[in-house]
């Protein structure tokens, strides 16, 4: 600290670090964010370790994941928490299957559901509302009416329709060609595609207005007299300008897709070949 002739001292001058160095600055600064941050990398962990779980076993669902490979009784099954082994300080299910493992597989199932429902809703939503809000004319009109539509049906009812379309409709077929079928089971994807499908309507209202905006600035203007393509503009100079309602509307869509997962699940249209929190719900009026 300096002073000046007069002695009034003068507070040194902090030099700014980079765009992302201050944004991890006021991140660390607050708590309730850090804490947040230390219970999702929580749940992050308990996610990867029944991934390990399954490898560990050899199934990819979790159906070798009982106690009686570990001397546990079959007369046991059904039974309240004990310390008999790890695997059952949460009890046994009517199978004589650990109740702290399926939490565990649940914890995984929710984050496949909240990340890849919220990943393709925002692709969805921030695609249309780029667009739509660009283009403007004819293409705007149809994209405001279709949300419009969309935004006017029950939510519930419209994913209850759509998970059973999926399921016996030409997704589900094209589901069985893919990769991955082996290991992420029919509904699993039913859930993923139903969860994008009718969550992206918040993101592209909110994307579509604020296109409508920036495109009308300066350096928007600045990039259309230098002859640069609407694709550029659009994606290169507008779009890292409204990518904030992106951000902040994944993190939302991500727990509304996991409380979608347990209700469509618990409604008997939801994950079917592998244990998630909404099987278990259903699972314990039995």
């Amino acid at each position: 600290m300096s002073t000046t002739a007069t002695g009034t001292a003068i507070e040194p001058v902090r030099e700014l670090g980079s765009p992302r160095q201050e944004a991890w600055r006021r991140f660390r600064r607050d708590r309730v964010a850090v804490v947040f941050l230390w219970v999702f990398a929580a749940f992050f962990a308990v996610a990867v370790v029944a991934q390990l779980l399954e490898f560990a076993q050899g199934s990819p669902f979790l159906y070798e994941l009982t106690l009686k490979e570990q001397g546990y009784p079959v007369e046991e099954a059904a039974r309240p928490p004990s310390l008999v082994t790890w695997q059952s300080w949460l009890g046994t299910t009517s199978a004589g299957k650990s109740v702290l493992l399926r939490v565990f597989h649940g914890t995984k199932v929710a984050f496949v559901v909240g990340t890849c429902g919220a990943a393709l809703s925002v692709l969805i939503g921030m695609t249309l509302g780029l667009v739509a809000g660009f283009v403007g004319g004819w293409v705007d009109e149809v994209v405001v009416y279709v949300y419009s539509t969309i935004a006017s049906i029950p939510y519930l009812l419209l994913m209850l329709a759509l998970a059973f379309i999926v399921r016996q409709g030409p997704i589900a077929e094209t589901y069985r060609g893919l990769f991955f079928s082996e290991y992420v089971s029919l509904g699993l994807f039913n859930i993923v595609v139903v969860i994008g499908l009718t969550s992206w309507v918040t993101l592209c209202r909110l994307v579509r207005a604020e296109v409508k905006k920036v495109k009308e600035l300066d350096y928007v203007h600045a990039a259309r007299a230098l002859g640069y393509s609407r694709t550029r503009i659009m994606f290169v100079h507008i779009l890292p300008n409204v990518f904030h309602l992106v951000i902040i509307n994944f993190s939302l869509t991500f727990v509304t897709a996991i409380k979608s997962e347990v209700i469509l699940t618990f409604l008997g249209v939801g994950v079917d070949r592998e244990p998630s929190w909404g099987q278990m719900i259903a699972g314990a009026k039995s």
